[in-house]
């Protein structure tokens, strides 16, 4: 696995640093239920996938599992320490780390067939550049997955609790959303939004 590292580091990316040494000794999350629902994502083997706000790789393993050995995985966050972690886990040198944020991302353009923002989409400040960038890096016809496991309201409102950093990390609704990403060259195909998930596929426009 290579690994590479951009200077500086955001004020959020030193909140996510706070957390990542007891991250995965806390999540909660049941690896089951990734692994379902890393299924649905419809990623197919050979795919080159793109995972702004990997964190500490915990569905990166899954999505190395679903595109198979001729499959590859940038994955990107703005936490080194978060990186660290991910790091840590051995993952094989198809899987490739960048401290970098989902708005400046250090890949060529056309080189993904999706790109997957797992607990990831309200943490980004620039959504809009960040949109922009999903658009860049995605070949036509490219997918963008938006998913959390709870709903839009609930996720916004435990965010509002947790205050600080993340107070203001807010999933927009869904004409807003829907708006945001036709502005930057996406269709919206899908979306479920439930209490205990939230599932958003986008297709970038193909090229006429």
């Amino acid at each position: 696995m290579s690994q590479r590292f951009e200077k500086g580091t955001s004020n959020k990316g030193r909140f996510f640093d706070r957390y990542a040494p007891g991250w995965d000794a806390e999540e909660t999350v049941n690896k089951e239920a990734i692994h379902a629902l890393v299924k649905a994502l419809g990623l197919k083997a050979g795919d080159t996938v793109v995972e702004p706000g990997c964190g500490t790789g915990v569905i990166s393993e899954f999505i190395l599992e679903q595109i198979g050995e001729n499959g590859r995985l940038y994955g990107l966050d703005i936490s080194k320490r978060m990186l660290e972690q991910a790091e840590a886990k051995g993952f094989p040198d198809r899987a490739s780390f960048y401290h970098a944020d989902a708005a400046n991302m250090p890949l060529p353009a056309d080189c993904a067939d999706a790109v997957v923002c797992f607990r990831v989409f309200p943490h980004i400040n620039d959504q809009h550049s960040a949109l922009s960038e999903f658009n860049r890096v995605l070949k036509s016809g490219g997918r963008l997955v938006i998913v959390h496991l709870a709903g839009r309201e609930k996720l916004n409102r435990y965010h509002a609790e947790v205050g600080g950093e993340v107070a203001d990390d807010m999933i927009p609704d869904e004409g807003e959303m829907r708006l945001l990403l036709e502005s930057y060259g996406f269709e919206l195909v899908s979306l479920d939004d439930r209490e205990e998930r939230y599932l958003l596929c986008a297709r970038k426009k193909e090229l006429s």
